[in-house]
C-alpha cells in the first residue's frame, strides 16, 4: 500500500507549500477548539467543589467574683466549672462540598472552649489523674483544656429530584419542626443532634412535610437526664405536614414519638439474640391552624397533647421527696396544651397595633425534645433574669456551707424566655446571655400594644397568668408527698421565678403582669437612641390553703418554752402527713439567755404565704458615633417587697430566705464595632444593692458563733437561725455589690 505522504508527494512539492498556509491555520483552529472542549464541559459540570470558612472567637471576662472554673459564668453540670474570669480562643472551621447538583455535603470542626485559658500556655502538663478538672487544672489530660479540635457535625444532603424534595443524613439543629414538641437545639449544640431527615411536598408544594428519626440524646433526653444503659438504638420519630388551602388558610399536625429501650435482663438465652424492653415511652401530637386576613388580621391556633411513660424499675419510681431532678416527669402521665395567637396591624390606620395570645400549658405535658432555650414560646416578659434562683444574691441551697452564688448577684441582664419543658438549659451561658425558663403549667392571657410615630416606639404589655399547677399535695391527697413523680429542682420560693421549678407540693398562685417599653429617636447630630422601660408584677401564691394538710394538731406548741409534742401528728390521709417537712422546732436558749423556739412552728395557713409587688424600669441611651462603632450606656433599678412565708416555712428547708425589701442597681454600657469582618463587642455590668430581710417572729434570735461565721462569711455575733436541717439564714441586713465585663472579638474568614 503506497502510504498517504507519498501519495502527497507525487501531486507536487509545490502544491503543498501552496497549502502550507491553510494546513497552519487549520492546525490552529483545532488546537483552539480542542484547548476549548474541556472548557465547555466544565462550565455544564464543574465537578466537585470544596469550600472552607471558619471562624475565630476569644472572649475576655473579667468580674469581682474571682472565678475561674471555665470561661462560661453559669452551669449546673456536675464536675463543670464556671468562673467570671479568664481569656479564651476557639476556632471553628465550616466544609461545604458541592460533589454534585443532586448531592451537598457539610461539615464542622471546632476547638473545645470550655477551660482552654490564654494562661494554659498551649495546654501543656496537668493534673494527672485528672480528677476534679475545673479552671484548666488537668491540662492535656482533660479535653476541657488541651486544646483538642473536634468534629462536631457532618451531614450528607440529598437532592434526587423525585420522590422527595431532600434527605439529609448527619447532623441538625432540627429548626423546621414545632418548638412544643421538637425544638430546635440551642446553637452552641446545634450540630450535636443527628438523624435522617426526609422533606417533601406535593400539589405545586400546597402540601409540605418532614419526616425524622432523630437519635435521642444520651445525655439528657429521658428520666434523670439519661437515655440508660443500652442507648445506641434510642430514637425519636417525628412527622409534620401543611397544608396551604390558600393566601388565608393552612392547617398542619405534627407527630413525635420517643422510645428509650433497655435490654432485658431477663433474656438469658443469647443464642437467638437479646429482647429490649421500654425504659421510657414520650408521645406528642399536635394540629395546628392559621387564618390571614391580608396584612392587617393573622390568627393561629394550636392544640398538643403528650404521653409520657417512665418505668418504675428502669428509671426512678418517684423523687423520694419534695425535691429532685430530672428531664422528665417519673411514672405515667398525660396531658394537654392549647395556644391562640391573635395579630392586629395597624387596624385604624393610626400606627397602632396590637397582638394577643391565650395559653394553657398543661401541668403534665411532657415533650422530650421540646425546645429548652432556642425558642420564646409565650408572648409575655415573663420574670427577669435579675432574680433567676431562690436566694437574695441568687444562691441556691445558700444556707449551707459551699455553696455560693454562681450567676452573681446581677443575675442574667435580660427578662426571661419562656420554654415548654422542665428540662430547661441555662448552661454555659454568660451574663449577657437571655436567661430560659420553663412555663409548664402556665395558663393565662397576655395583651401588647405596640404603637409607632416616626421615630417613637411604644410598646405595653398586660398578662394574667394562673396555674395549672394550683393544687394540694400535687393534686392527690391519698399518696405521700414523698412518692411525688413531680421534680421540683429548687422550688418555688425567692424572689423570681427559679428558671427550671414548675412543681411545688402546695400552690394557690396567681401573676399579674404590665410592662411599657418606649424608644425615641432624637434628632441631634446622627440621631440619639433614648429608651426605657417599666415593669410591674404583682404576685399571691396561698400555698397550703386548706388546714387538714397543717402538719401538726392545734395545740402541739403550747409556747412559754414549752417542748412541743411531735405525736400530735396531724394526717391529711391514712398514714399521710406533711409533719416530714414541716418539723417541730426545738426549745433553744441563746447566747445572750433568751430561751424559745428555734424557728416558728408552722401551725397557720399563713405561715407559707408569698406576696410580691416587684416594680423595675430602665432609663438609657446609645449613640451610631461612626458607621462602625454603636455605644449604648443604661441604668436599671428593681424594687421587690416579697412576703415569701416565715421561719415556719422557711423557703422549703433548702434555701436562704427571701422574704423582706430587695433594692437592686444596675449599670450597663454595651459597645459594638466592627472592622471589615472583624467584629468587636463588649457590655459591662455593675450591680449593686441591698437585702433587708423580715422573717416575721415567733422564734428566739440565734448568734453566729466563730464556725457559723467561717462557714457562712457573716460576722461573728450576727444575728440569724439555725433551720431544720442545720442551715443558717442571717437576720442581718446584705449589702451587695459585683462587677463584670464581657468583651469578645469575632471574625470570619
Amino acid at each position: 500500500m503506497t502510504p498517504l505522504w507519498f501519495k502527497a508527494f507525487e501531486k507536487g512539492f509545490p502544491d503543498i507549500m501552496k497549502n502550507r498556509k491553510n494546513v497552519v491555520r487549520g492546525a490552529c483552529a483545532l488546537t483552539v477548539a480542542v484547548g476549548l472542549i474541556p472548557g465547555a464541559a466544565m462550565a455544564q459540570d464543574s465537578g466537585p467543589k470544596l469550600t472552607i470558612g471558619g471562624t475565630t472567637y476569644t472572649k475576655y471576662l473579667w468580674g469581682t467574683q474571682r472565678d475561674q472554673g471555665a470561661m462560661y459564668n453559669f452551669t449546673t453540670v456536675p464536675g463543670e466549672g464556671y468562673g467570671d474570669n479568664g481569656i479564651g480562643t476557639e476556632l471553628e472551621l465550616l466544609l461545604n462540598a458541592k460533589i454534585s447538583p443532586q448531592v451537598e455535603v457539610n461539615g464542622r470542626i471546632h476547638s473545645r472552649f470550655n477551660q482552654n485559658f490564654w494562661t494554659n500556655f498551649g495546654g501543656f502538663g496537668g493534673r494527672n489523674p485528672p480528677t476534679n478538672c475545673t479552671a484548666g487544672d488537668c491540662g492535656e489530660f482533660d479535653p476541657r483544656s488541651n486544646q483538642y479540635i473536634k468534629l462536631r457535625g457532618m451531614s450528607v444532603t440529598l437532592r434526587p429530584g423525585y420522590l422527595i424534595d431532600s434527605a439529609l443524613i448527619g447532623a441538625t439543629d432540627l429548626g423546621q419542626f414545632d418548638p412544643f414538641v421538637i425544638g430546635r437545639v440551642r446553637y452552641i449544640d446545634r450540630d450535636n443532634a443527628a438523624a435522617i431527615m426526609l422533606q417533601g411536598s406535593n400539589f405545586d408544594r400546597k402540601l409540605t412535610w418532614d419526616a425524622a428519626r432523630i437519635s435521642l440524646p444520651r445525655l439528657w433526653a429521658g428520666p434523670n437526664f439519661s437515655t440508660g444503659a443500652f442507648h445506641a438504638r434510642d430514637a425519636a420519630y417525628g412527622f409534620q405536614a401543611k397544608y396551604t388551602a390558600s393566601e388565608m388558610f393552612d392547617v398542619g399536625g405534627i407527630f413525635q414519638y420517643a422510645n428509650d429501650q433497655e435490654v432485658n435482663v431477663e433474656d438469658t438465652n443469647v443464642d437467638d439474640g437479646r429482647d429490649l424492653t421500654p425504659r421510657y415511652r414520650n408521645g406528642v401530637g399536635g394540629i395546628k391552624a392559621g387564618l390571614h386576613m391580608g396584612s392587617w388580621l393573622d390568627v393561629r391556633g394550636a392544640a398538643y397533647t403528650s404521653y409520657s411513660n417512665a418505668d418504675p424499675v428502669l428509671s426512678p419510681a418517684n423523687f423520694g421527696g419534695i425535691g429532685g431532678y430530672s428531664a422528665v416527669l417519673a411514672g405515667h402521665h398525660s396531658d394537654q396544651t392549647y395556644m391562640l395567637n391573635a395579630s392586629l396591624n395597624d387596624p385604624l390606620d393610626v400606627g397602632l397595633s396590637f397582638n394577643f395570645q391565650l395559653f394553657s400549658i398543661g401541668a403534665d405535658y411532657v415533650a422530650v425534645m421540646a425546645s429548652r432555650r432556642e425558642a420564646d414560646v409565650l408572648l409575655t416578659e415573663g420574670h427577669d433574669g435579675s432574680f433567676a434562683f431562690p436566694g437574695p444574691s441568687n444562691a441556691s441551697y445558700g444556707i449551707y456551707k459551699g455553696n455560693p452564688t454562681r450567676i452573681g448577684y446581677g443575675g442574667w441582664t435580660s427578662e426571661a424566655q419562656q420554654v415548654a419543658t422542665i428540662n430547661v438549659d441555662n448552661d454555659f451561658t454568660d451574663f449577657d446571655e437571655p436567661m430560659a425558663e420553663t412555663a409548664i403549667g402556665w395558663k393565662g392571657v397576655t395583651a401588647n400594644p405596640v404603637y409607632t410615630n416616626g421615630a417613637l416606639e411604644l410598646g405595653g404589655e398586660y398578662s394574667f397568668i394562673t396555674y395549672n399547677t394550683n393544687w394540694q399535695a400535687y393534686g392527690n391527697d391519698q399518696e405521700s408527698l414523698n412518692n411525688t413523680t413531680y421534680p421540683g429542682t429548687e422550688l418555688d420560693s425567692g424572689v423570681g421565678h427559679n428558671y427550671r421549678t414548675a412543681y411545688q407540693p402546695f400552690q394557690d398562685k396567681k401573676t399579674h403582669l404590665v410592662a411599657l417599653r418606649a424608644k425615641y429617636v432624637v434628632d441631634v447630630l446622627k440621631g440619639i437612641d433614648v429608651f426605657g422601660k417599666f415593669k410591674y408584677i404583682h404576685e399571691t401564691d396561698k400555698r397550703m390553703n386548706d388546714p387538714r394538710f397543717l402538719p401538726f394538731q392545734s395545740g402541739a406548741c403550747a409556747g412559754g418554752g414549752v417542748a412541743c409534742d411531735n405525736t400530735l401528728v396531724n394526717e391529711y390521709s391514712a398514714g399521710n402527713s406533711t409533719s416530714g417537712i414541716y418539723s417541730n422546732p426545738s426549745v433553744i436558749t441563746n447566747s445572750q439567755g433568751d430561751t424559745g423556739y428555734q424557728f416558728k412552728p408552722f401551725d397557720n395557713l399563713a405561715d407559707d404565704d408569698r406576696l410580691l409587688d416587684y416594680t423595675t424600669f430602665t432609663a438609657g441611651a446609645g449613640y451610631q458615633f461612626t458607621d462602625d462603632l454603636y455605644v449604648s450606656a443604661s441604668y436599671s433599678k428593681f424594687f421587690a417587697d416579697l412576703l415569701d412565708g416565715n421561719t415556719a416555712f422557711q423557703a422549703y428547708n433548702n434555701h436562704e430566705m427571701a422574704s423582706g425589701k430587695h433594692n437592686k442597681n444596675q449599670v450597663l454600657v454595651k459597645a459594638r464595632y466592627i472592622l471589615s469582618g472583624v467584629e468587636f463587642g463588649l457590655e459591662g455590668q455593675y450591680a449593686f444593692g441591698s437585702f433587708r430581710p423580715d422573717f416575721g417572729d415567733g422564734f428566739v434570735v440565734q448568734y453566729a458563733d466563730d464556725t457559723i461565721a467561717a462557714d457562712h462569711g457573716v460576722a461573728v455575733g450576727s444575728r440569724g437561725f439555725t433551720n431544720r436541717n442545720g442551715g443558717w439564714n442571717s437576720l442581718e441586713e446584705r449589702n451587695f455589690e459585683q462587677m463584670r465585663v464581657k468583651a469578645f472579638m469575632k471574625a470570619q474568614f
